[in-house]
C-alpha cells in the first residue's frame, strides 16, 4: 500500500512530466505572427510604397511628354501598383483601418460626374489641400484609371484628352496632383507598422490591443482574410456574374471597368491570402493548423486549404479575356471560379476556425 509521502512523490512526477510535454506541444504563435509581420507586411507595404513612387515618375514622364509611348508606360506602372495594393489588402488591422488611408488611396468607383463635371472645369489649383477636401472616390488609384484608360475608343482618345489645347493642361494637372497625392500615404501606412514610426507591428506579434493574447492578432487576422474573400465572392466577382441580380449578369459592375483589369486584381488578391496563411516561406496559419493535428475528410486541413487556393487560382487564370467580357461570352468559366472560390471560403470560415478557436466578426458582404 502507497504512503502519503510515496503518493505525494509520485504525483509531484507526473505533474512535472505533463507540465514538460505541454511545454514541448506549445505552438508559438508568437514566432508565427513575427514572421508574418517581418517576412510579409512589411516588405509588401515597402513594395507597394516603391511602386507608387514609380507611378508618380512616370507620371511626371507622360505629363512633360505626352504621347503613345509614355501614356503605356504609364498604364503599365499603374496596373503594377494596383497589384501592389492587393497584397497589403489582409493587413487592414486596427490603426490601420480606422486612418483611412487605403479609402484615400482607391476607392471604387470613382465618382465621375463629379470629376468631369466639378474638377476638370474648375478653377482652383489643384493642390494637395484641394484633394484633401475632396471625396476619397475622386483621388487615388481609381480616379487615374478613369483619367488613364478608355475601354471603347482606345489610347488615341485618351491622348486626345490630354492633347486638347483647351481642356488638357487641366486634365494633366489632375493626373500630376492624383500621382503625388498618394505615395505620402503609402508612407504613412508603412509608417503605422515600422519601428522607427507608430510599431503596430511590435503590438500586433504581442497582441496588446486583445489583453496580451496572441490569439487577438490571428483573430483579427484571419477575420479580414474571410472578409477580402467574401468581397470578391459577393460584390468583386459576384455582382458582375449576376449572382446578386437573379442571374443577370452586370458588366458594368465590374471594379475597375476601365483598365479592364478587374480579372488580374482580383487574382492578386487571392495569391497575397494564400501568402498569407502560408506565411510565405515561414510559419503560417498552415503550420499552427498542422500542430493541431488539424484533418479534413481524413486529410490535413492546411493541404486541403492549400489546394483548394491552387484549385481558386486556376479556376480564375482559366477565364478568357477580361472579366467584363467574360461574364457573357464565357459564363461557364466565371461560374467555375465562383463556386471554387466559395468552396475555399467554407474551408477558411467555417473549418479553420473550428479547429483554431477563432471568433468571427460577420458583415453585410458574407459571401455563404
Amino acid at each position: 500500500m502507497i504512503n502519503l509521502r510515496t503518493f505525494l512523490i509520485l504525483t509531484l512526477v507526473f505533474l512535472a512530466a505533463c507540465a514538460s510535454e505541454a511545454a514541448v506541444e506549445t505552438f508559438d504563435r508568437q514566432a508565427m505572427l513575427e514572421n508574418i509581420t517581418n517576412q510579409l507586411i512589411l516588405p509588401s507595404h515597402a513594395t507597394f510604397h516603391t511602386t507608387l513612387l514609380d507611378l508618380e515618375t512616370a507620371t511626371e514622364a507622360f505629363v512633360a511628354d505626352p504621347h503613345a509611348d509614355t501614356l503605356t508606360a504609364l498604364q503599365e506602372t499603374w496596373l503594377t501598383a494596383n497589384l501592389a495594393r492587393m497584397a497589403v489588402l489582409p493587413y487592414r488591422l486596427g490603426p490601420i483601418d480606422d486612418s483611412l488611408l487605403h479609402n484615400r488611396l482607391d476607392k471604387r468607383p470613382p465618382r465621375t460626374a463629379f470629376i468631369d463635371e466639378t474638377i476638370l472645369t474648375g478653377e482652383e489649383a489643384l493642390t494637395d489641400a484641394y484633394l484633401e477636401g475632396i471625396g476619397s472616390t475622386s483621388v487615388g488609384l481609381a480616379a487615374m484609371e478613369y483619367l488613364l484608360f478608355n475601354p471603347e475608343t482606345g489610347n488615341d482618345a485618351v491622348l486626345a484628352a490630354f492633347t486638347n489645347a483647351e481642356t488638357g493642361p487641366r486634365r494633366l494637372d489632375y493626373l500630376l496632383a492624383l500621382a503625388h497625392n498618394m505615395p505620402p500615404k503609402a508612407e504613412a501606412l508603412t509608417q503605422i507598422w515600422a519601428a522607427d514610426g507608430d510599431n503596430y507591428a511590435q503590438t500586433f506579434i504581442e497582441a496588446d490591443m486583445d489583453g496580451g493574447e496572441l490569439q487577438g492578432s490571428i483573430n483579427m487576422l484571419i477575420n479580414q482574410m474571410i472578409a477580402d474573400l467574401e468581397e470578391i465572392i459577393s460584390s468583386r466577382l459576384g455582382k458582375p456574374a449576376g449572382k446578386r441580380s437573379n442571374g443577370m449578369v452586370r458588366p458594368d459592375l465590374v471594379e475597375a471597368p476601365y483598365s479592364e483589369a478587374s480579372l488580374p486584381r482580383i487574382i492578386a488578391t487571392v495569391e497575397g491570402l494564400q501568402t498569407t496563411f502560408n506565411g510565405g516561406a515561414g510559419a503560417g496559419l498552415d503550420d499552427y493548423l498542422d500542430f493541431l493535428g488539424a484533418e479534413y475528410e481524413g486529410e490535413p486541413l492546411s493541404e486541403v486549404i492549400d489546394a483548394q487556393f491552387v484549385v481558386s487560382l486556376a479556376a480564375l487564370d482559366a477565364i478568357d479575356g477580361s472579366l467584363e467580357t467574360a461574364v457573357s461570352t464565357h459564363p461557364e468559366q466565371v461560374d467555375a471560379a465562383y463556386e471554387e472560390l466559395h468552396t475555399l471560403l467554407v474551408l477558411l470560415k467555417v473549418d479553420m476556425p473550428n479547429h483554431l478557436g477563432i471568433t468571427l466578426t460577420f458583415n453585410d458582404n458574407d459571401g455563404d
